[in-house]
């Protein structure tokens, strides 16, 4: 049965036509084809045989242009006379395109007429059968460029829509009719929002069978790029209805084909790479992310028993260790607390034992025989372990008893390390690692080997603060006495282990009250071995301030002078100088060889404002200017280099003052 409604699947172009001049001859046509009209459904009306008496009356004005008297079509129609046979008796078969025969007006009022008691045999079915669709498609569109058959041919239109939905004609096809081409802008033309209005009733009338947009689209289109597209819609107002709705479609066809969320993340291009899924996880704007979260929840309660997350498809695609690997990356962010927990979770409702996790994140490789090569790796396996005693306490003796056999020492201390900051193990690892020690120096374990195997490195700017460094400088007390032939100092060990980092862990000690005393005390043991190896005061002054690329030592800038480590490099120059009275080192030589004269006075300017510095500053300009004298500077030459810097003025007069008017010209 034919859908009768006019105003279902009437096209935005047909919409824009009909508001066009029509004359009056046309007039007569058009209110008798409106057949749905309120006055040809009055059920009061009488009727003569298949048609009303007034609906009779409007059909004998229209024949009157056709040669076949209107009694006789009147009796035609009372006994059922095919619209196929009427066509051909008005001699419409012989026309190419047949909306210009005066009597092709007629013909439609007879067999849409005819109809109501034999569908089948409406306007629509028999043109289609007459020129297939098509073609028949193609003559409407031509009709309604003409003004005298355009009101005609949108009718025909909309009954032609009507009919598709109706036989259930392919999306695909009525695509390719409507001419819609992937290499112009077609999502913002009326060709478009019909054939998505297309196939949203096609839905309504046939949801057992449901059609998808997104089946079509992505025969031109890969998902990628469709959510581009997708995306661009939605930000545009006019187009923002038709973006949702084809986001939903692609939604609902996905999940409707069970497509697994993990394929979803792969077909949107998200599982390319791991560096920017969760920079995209924590964003608001990117929409080929929200899609696929909605596309989980949509699928989960599509498919329950199949339920899934975000953090096993991101497994699915990346494994177990390129998740654990991406959520270290982004550790500071919010999304990944939650997703680490998610993990963790996952593993354990999944009934993975601490060794099976182990296994999944490749630690019991080769590679970490002797030490973890990644500690991120570690970290999350002992969070793991964390979770699993908090299920399983009874067990947490046993599990660290196998860790024990299992790994060598300085993997088992690097995993005890760890373990002292979950409270469910605290206790448990720090007895292991007290028997561990108190092992090692019954063994003669040398201090060096020791700090190795403690896995002190990776404290990192930490060291001097951390429990486990202060038992280490205990261990050698302890050694150093018990074997007196064997001394160790632990300064020597450090500045080995630790090397340059060793600068970054004094600053953090020293700013912390609670380890100032020792961050004191390894900096002067530091100052000592450089002075004791004769390092000039300009490679120290590199080594307090590493310049980090971004220009000349911008935290000497930020406190010009006044800076703790400046001061402390001060102290060095004095020593150094004192010691080494043939090496002697001015400080405005290794400034100048650090810093432009432009940023050397906007340094002094600025620490001038600090009474601590002001001595040192006024010094340092005597210096500069003196370094001028000798290098011949000229007046023209300060002004045109440095007469710009606020504060130039005032030195460039003093040095002005020290040379012989002809050094000035």
């Amino acid at each position: 049965m034919l859908i009768t409604d006019s105003k279902v699947l009437q096209s935005d172009f047909s919409e824009r036509t009909q508001s066009q001049v029509v004359s009056d001859s046309d007039v007569s046509v058009i209110r008798l084809l409106r057949s749905n009209s309120a006055a040809d459904k009055e059920l009061t009306e009488e009727r003569a045989g298949g048609l009303s008496v007034s609906g009779f009356e409007r059909f004998k004005s229209v024949f009157k242009s056709s040669k076949i008297p209107s009694e006789k079509l009147q009796k035609w129609l009372e006994s059922g006379k095919s619209a196929d046979v009427v066509f051909t008796r008005f001699r419409l078969h012989k026309r190419r395109n047949p909306f210009n025969a005066p009597q092709f007006a007629a013909w439609v009022q007879y067999a849409d007429e005819l109809s109501a008691k034999l569908p089948e045999m409406s306007a629509i079915s028999t043109l289609t059968r007459q020129y297939g669709d098509d073609a028949l498609f193609r003559m409407i569109k031509v009709a309604k460029m003409d003004t005298h058959t355009n009101t005609l041919a949108i009718e025909l239109e909309t009954k032609q829509m009507q009919h598709w939905v109706a036989i259930r004609k392919d999306p695909d096809e009525v695509f390719q009719l409507f001419t819609l081409s992937p290499w112009t802008n077609m999502f913002e033309t009326p060709e478009f929002t019909t054939w998505v209005k297309y196939v949203e009733d096609l839905n309504t009338k046939h949801p057992e069978n449901p059609a998808w947009m997104s089946s079509t689209l992505t025969k031109y289109y890969n998902d990628e790029t469709l959510f581009k597209i997708i995306d661009r819609l939605k930000r545009s107002g006019k187009s923002k209805a038709i973006a949702a709705k084809m986001e939903n479609d692609w939604i609902q066809a996905g999940v409707q084909n069970h497509k697994p969320p993990y394929q979803v993340l792969l077909d949107l291009g998200l599982g390319k790479k791991t560096d920017n899924i969760l920079e995209q996880l924590s964003s608001e704007q990117p929409l080929h992310i929200r899609t696929w979260v909605q596309y989980i929840e949509v699928f989960n309660r599509r498919y329950p028993e199949e339920k899934t997350s975000v953090i096993e498809s991101l497994t699915k695609i990346f494994d177990d260790v390129g998740v654990t690997t991406m959520l270290n990356i982004a550790k500071d962010w919010d999304i990944t607390t939650n997703l680490r927990s998610a993990q963790l979770r996952m593993w354990l409702d999944s009934g993975k034992s601490t060794d099976d996790v182990f296994k999944l994140l490749k630690l019991d490789q080769e590679e970490n025989i002797y030490s973890f090569r990644d500690k991120a790796l570690l970290n999350s396996w002992v969070s793991y372990i964390n979770v699993f005693v908090k299920e399983h306490p009874d067990q947490t003796s046993t599990l660290f008893a196998a860790m024990e056999a299992r790994l060598k020492d300085k993997p088992l201390n690097e995993l005890l390390n760890v373990a002292k900051k979950f409270r469910s193990m605290e206790d448990t690892a720090t007895k292991i690692q007290t028997k561990k020690i108190q092992s090692y120096l019954a063994s003669k374990e040398s201090p060096r080997n020791v700090f190795s195997l403690l896995g002190l490195v990776d404290e990192g700017n930490d060291l001097l603060g951390s429990p486990l460094f202060q038992r280490w400088m205990k261990y050698v007390e302890d050694f150093n006495k018990r074997y007196p032939n064997q001394q160790e100092s632990w300064f020597d060990t450090l500045r080995i282990e630790i090397q340059l980092g060793g600068v970054r862990m004094i600053g953090k000690a020293i700013h912390n009250p609670s380890t100032v005393d020792i961050g004191k005390r390894v900096e002067r043991e530091w100052l000592n071995f450089w002075l004791d190896s004769k390092i000039p005061p300009k490679e120290v002054f590199h080594f307090l301030f590493p310049d980090n690329g971004v220009g000349n030592y911008p935290l000497l800038r930020q406190q010009p002078l006044a800076d703790r480590k400046f001061k402390t490099w001060a102290t060095y120059l004095d020593e150094f100088n004192k010691r080494y009275p043939n090496e002697e080192t001015l400080m405005i030589d290794v400034l100048r060889s650090n810093f432009n004269d432009i940023s050397l006075l906007e340094i002094f300017k600025t620490a001038m404002n600090n009474p601590s510095t002001k001595m040192l500053v006024s010094n340092l300009e005597n210096e500069l200017i003196s370094k001028w004298l000798v290098e011949k500077k000229t007046r023209a030459y300060l002004y045109y280099h440095l007469g710009h810097v606020e504060s130039s003025k005032e030195i460039i007069e003093r040095y002005i003052k020290r040379v012989t008017p002809g050094n000035t010209t």
